[in-house]
């Protein structure tokens, strides 16, 4: 399955890439590399969220499961179409991807953990709210950025909530690898 996942993402990283390297504002290319990057690692996690789904529907039957893959495919489809239609209008394309996520993280009330005990663990929504309140500034950002209203400025401001996003989850990762971490 994973492979045909990368391949389903591999066209669009291909159009995003075209965004990078065609002769556009500086604020457009940097926007489009955070994109692009943001891509290949969504389809890391497409990955990851199907195999995660398919290991813990081998160990338990549970009607959440049902629920979290129907979201799971809803939410690849919108970031597919959402990368594709960056490929050749970027902003577009990011707010497509961007109402994927608030759907996701809106939708989804449980994580799923097949190699722990307790492998469907609740979700709650004060948990969410952080990153949906994150998406949600991000898809404003992106319409101001439309708007040519201070690009670099906002490009910049993405580029740095991306950064902190990307942190915070590497340091909850190895926290929940080392919990000495805590």
């Amino acid at each position: 399955m994973s492979p045909t996942i990368f391949l389903l993402f591999f066209p669009a990283c291909l159009g995003i890439l075209s965004q990078v390297i065609r002769p556009q504002t500086f604020d457009h290319r940097l926007l489009a590399l955070g994109l692009l990057i943001f891509t290949i690692d969504q389809a890391k996690m497409a990955v990851l969220d199907l195999k995660n789904i398919r290991s813990a529907t081998e160990k338990i039957k549970d009607i959440r499961l049902q629920y979290f893959y129907y979201t799971t495919i809803c939410t690849i489809a919108l970031e597919l179409i959402g990368f594709y239609v960056a490929s050749v209008q970027l902003g577009w394309g990011i707010i497509l991807v961007l109402a994927s996520q608030v759907g996701f993280n809106f939708f989804t009330n449980i994580r799923l953990q097949p190699t722990k005990s307790i492998i469907i663990q609740e979700k709650p929504f004060s948990e969410k709210i952080a990153v949906l309140i994150a998406d949600i500034v991000a898809l404003i950002l992106i319409g101001f950025w439309m708007n040519a209203i201070a690009p670099l400025s906002i490009v910049l401001t993405l580029w740095t909530m991306a950064i902190v996003y990307g942190c915070i989850k590497y340091f909850l990762s190895l926290q929940e690898k080392n919990p000495k971490l805590s």
